[in-house]
């Protein structure tokens, strides 16, 4: 089997489902080649809180993948969630005696200065992602390079996740035999196969709806203005069925998916479901649908007034433009669209992933978006790294032609 030398792989770990998609570059564009998913467990919360059966997850997804497209996968680019925070901060270095103007190492330094905020032992920094760049206290530069000043300062976007918890997951996809490249907060996965630049810069926001949590970002003029994990998902709407109905809970997400929807006023008429009971016997009983539907309308709503508050905080509340995407699993859910609109008052969509050649239809899911949205970061990834080596051989060309 060929190796992934070539190969362009993302791995989303979810709680309730290993997702597996291996990519390929060609001519400018990116081939669809393979695909694995597995049910997953030892999750909670977003957390992983038994190492063995995500590793087992893990495995029956890359094995399944490696089957479909004939190759042997030794590494990925690999999604992070749940316990993501996200801070400002501010770095600056001194640029007096350049004469041909700001150069790409001082940008670098002024970046890397900014990284350097007190963050704690427990959180560690996975992404820095810069706003904008201040030459002598002038601000709204996107790109000094070439300008004169004295002094550049970097505003950048840390975002930061739990030590631990980006420990437990690194060590789980090490132990099933691959190698992680680099972990990224899954929205911006999400973004990357579900929004365009003109969204970024109008205003919009991305919501990764999963098991355990809602991950969120928002853009506005094309710069990160938020990062946050709201502490409900899929398996909160699946625990409160079960516990209003008084069935089990795979009898709950069952009866989510088949009756399930998240605006009560849409359910039709006085219509009844058939319940399983929690005991052995499983006798089956009568509930009424719009009982059912008043449950998850409650945590929907609750959900949104969440992701409300952290676009408010933000203070980008009411100016995105091109409003809401849903992505994840949850994000099919009936009506969950129709009550984002209405507590955020905003437009929503559903976030399909980017069209790959080739991907088949089975992908074109909002579930499937995330290890997309990761195999197209793998790209970029690699392409920034060789554009890295190119830059450094032509500098150590030029040193010894000097």
């Amino acid at each position: 089997m060929p190796k992934t030398t070539n190969f362009l792989v993302g791995l989303d770990l979810g709680t309730s489902e290993t997702r597996c998609v291996v990519g390929l570059e060609e001519q400018g564009r990116i081939r669809y080649v393979s695909y694995g998913a597995a049910r997953s467990g030892g999750w909670k919360k977003g957390v992983i809180v038994d190492q063995d059966p995500v590793v087992q997850s893990i495995e029956q997804a890359v094995a399944e993948a490696e089957s479909n497209g004939g190759l042997t996968i030794d590494s990925a680019v690999v999604g992070v969630g749940a316990t993501v925070a996200s801070a400002a901060s501010r770095g600056a270095v001194s640029v007096v005696g350049r004469p041909e103007g700001i150069e790409r190492a001082d940008v670098n330094e002024a970046v890397k200065a900014a990284n350097r905020a007190q963050l704690g032992d427990d959180r560690m920094l996975l992404q820095a992602v810069p706003l904008e760049f201040l030459v002598d206290g002038q601000d709204g530069i996107r790109n000094p390079l070439g300008m004169s000043g004295r002094r550049l300062e970097a505003q950048v976007r840390l975002i930061t996740a739990s030590t631990q918890a980006h420990m437990n997951l690194t060590t789980v996809v090490n132990r099933a035999g691959i190698v992680v490249e680099e972990t990224i907060f899954e929205p911006f996965a999400g973004a990357l196969a579900t929004i365009s630049e003109q969204e970024r810069q109008i205003g919009v926001a991305v919501a990764d709806v999963g098991a355990g949590s809602t991950d969120l970002i928002a853009y506005l003029e094309d710069q990160l203005r938020v990062a946050a994990s709201i502490p409900i998902g899929g398996d909160h709407f699946i625990r409160d069925v079960s516990y209003g109905l008084k069935t089990s809970e795979p009898d709950a997400a069952r009866i989510i998916e088949q009756y399930g929807c998240a605006v009560a006023d849409m359910t039709a008429g006085n219509s009844v479901i058939e319940v399983p009971s929690a005991g052995a016997e499983r006798m089956l009983r009568e509930a009424s649908r719009r009982g059912l539907n008043d449950i998850l309308e409650s945590r929907a709503e609750e959900m949104f007034v969440y992701v409300e508050q952290e676009l408010e905080r933000a203070g980008v509340n009411g100016q995105l433009i091109a409003g809401l995407v849903l992505t994840g699993g949850v994000a099919k859910m009936t009506g969950l669209a129709d009550m984002a609109e209405r507590v955020l008052h905003a437009s929503v969509r559903i976030g399909l992933p980017a069209p790959l050649y080739e991907l088949p239809e089975a992908l074109d899911q909002p579930e499937w978006t995330a290890a997309i949205g990761l195999l197209l970061y793998a790209e970029r990834l690699r392409r920034h790294r060789q554009e890295e080596r190119e830059s450094m051989t032509a500098w150590l060309r030029n040193i010894f032609r000097s």
